[in-house]
């Protein structure tokens, strides 16, 4: 399934660990939005990582279908 994930992170070092881990899982179509096909175990780990870099009380991550 392909998907579309755009985030918005204040601090540049978690805005860093998120680049990363979806460099990891897709390629930049824009400076902070990413297509990424991913399979359900392929998204349940993205997901994870990237729950574990973000502080949802300052950023923000959509992931779209």
């Amino acid at each position: 399934m392909l998907y579309l994930i755009s985030y918005d992170v204040s601090d540049d070092g978690r805005r860093r660990r998120v680049f990363e881990a979806l460099k990891d899982y897709g390629r930049r179509v824009q400076y902070s939005v990413f297509e990424c096909k991913l399979d359900a175990q392929a998204r349940e780990e993205l997901e994870a990582r990237l729950e574990r870099e973000l502080d949802l009380e300052y950023d923000s991550c959509r992931v779209y279908r």
